[in-house]
């Protein structure tokens, strides 16, 4: 029997500079406020996309985190967290199979390579994001309570298997 979706692989990043920050992008301009509207959890993400057709995970966060950053030579962290979600991309019910790489940038600049029409004139936005500032936000996040799925991350607690994020 065949399933409904088409399955996508998508290698996201958890980006951490010096400062214990985390880099987000806000979709907020285009997305609805409503915590239960059903596209809510797109509100806030963590770049990342598509693994290419033989790529391996590795090869495509280290990929995107040149597109999306423009940073370089940065070697990437353990995978620390997986999940799976559900949704509609080009018009196909899909499932999206994701795994999320740590990255420290230390003392960077992002300069976003890889920019669409609608995200330079601000569908998205960039941010630094502190566990307080994260913590204190009335938005909704995903992943949800992701400032208590990062402190242990910052605190250099490392979960020796990833953990898997119910969405």
């Amino acid at each position: 029997m065949t399933s409904p979706f088409s399955i996508r692989h998508s290698a996201r990043l958890v980006v951490l500079n010096a400062h214990d920050e985390v880099f987000l992008l806000d979709s907020h301009g285009q997305i609805p406020s409503d915590p239960k509207h059903a596209h809510i959890l797109h509100y806030w993400i963590t770049p990342g996309g598509g693994v290419e057709p033989g790529e391996s995970w590795e090869e495509a966060a280290l990929r995107e985190l040149w597109e999306e950053t423009g940073i370089e030579g940065v070697p990437l962290g353990p995978w620390v967290w997986s999940g799976e979600k559900d949704g509609i991309l080009f018009r196909t019910f899909t499932r999206t199979v994701e795994r999320y790489y740590l990255v420290r940038v230390g003392e960077v600049e992002i300069h976003g390579r890889n920019r669409l029409l609608h995200e330079v004139e601000g569908f998205r936005r960039e941010r630094w994001w502190s566990l307080d500032a994260l913590r204190a936000s009335p938005e909704v996040f995903f992943p949800e309570g992701l400032a208590d799925l990062l402190a242990p991350l910052l605190a250099g607690d490392i979960p020796p298997e990833p953990v898997t994020l119910t969405v």
